[in-house]
């Protein structure tokens, strides 16, 4: 069985693989405050709830956007796996060309599922992550990432709102029951919602146009996608496990 982990800003995505076949996926929030031990313990405990063991794990890749948590992992698994995680990175087969101005700064997370995209999907493509940030980026028919849109994800812009406001208060991210908002609940949930989803569709169009490809696979994923989804005018794929199943993809590459 492989172990595929995604550590995110908010939350680490674990899934276990065999046989290219996902059995089970499961979070764990990302704290820089907790120690080896505690996530060890904490991995090992939702494997057994899991009925997966521990010793069947025989491999285990990693992308990860915060790189205070790499030593963490690195150190867990070794201790409580006794296996060494290949990470997503520099040097790392993944057969996706990465064509921007700086590749290093390219996040994991958005080669991992430009790389599950072009295997499950084809190319050309547009890769949609919605999570701490909302990423949309384009992969060419010629498999090369060449660029996208970052922009704050729906807890992130609107927990910035909440702060600098006196007046309003922290809003649950729920469907409005209109576009036009009655309160100030709904009002804030319509521009969560809808105005999220606008702008996803706006983007979509735009990047369509600026490359000249009316047809071409969007696909889809992220915690915030669950919702989301529904609201957009746009054809997209939707894939809750999209990152899961590049990191497994990557990892048989690199054997």
């Amino acid at each position: 069985m492989i172990l595929c982990i995604d550590i995110g800003n908010t939350n680490c995505v674990f899934g276990v693989f065999e046989n290219d076949s996902l059995l089970t996926c499961f979070r764990l929030e990302s704290k820089l405050s907790q120690t080896i031990d505690e996530y060890g313990v904490k991995v090992l405990e939702l494997l057994k709830f899991h009925n997966l063991e521990r010793q069947k794990i025989e491999g285990v890749i990693i992308s990860s956007v915060v790189p205070p948590l790499d030593g963490t992992f690195e150190k867990m698994l070794v201790k409580y796996f006794n296996l060494k995680p290949l990470f997503v990175g520099p040097g790392t087969k993944t057969g996706v060309r990465i064509s921007v101005d700086n590749p290093k700064q390219v996040g994991a997370d958005i080669i991992v599922g430009a790389v599950a995209s072009i295997q499950k999907y084809g190319t050309p493509t547009i890769i949609i992550d919605m999570g701490t940030a909302i990423t949309l980026f384009y992969v060419d028919d010629k498999k090369e990432l060449v660029g996208g849109v970052i922009a704050p994800g729906i807890r992130t812009g609107f927990g910035g709102l909440f702060k600098n406001t006196a007046r309003l208060e922290e809003v649950k991210l729920h469907q409005p029951p209109s576009v036009i908002g009655r309160d100030t609940v709904s009002c804030i949930q319509s521009a969560m919602v809808h105005g999220t989803s606008a702008m996803i569709d706006g983007l979509i169009r735009k990047i369509k146009k600026e490359i000249g490809i009316e047809k071409i696979n969007v696909v889809l994923t992220g915690g915030e996608s669950r919702l989301i989804q529904h609201f957009l005018e746009e054809e997209v794929i939707y894939d809750e496990d999209l990152l899961m199943e590049g990191l497994n993809i990557i990892y048989k590459k690199n054997q």
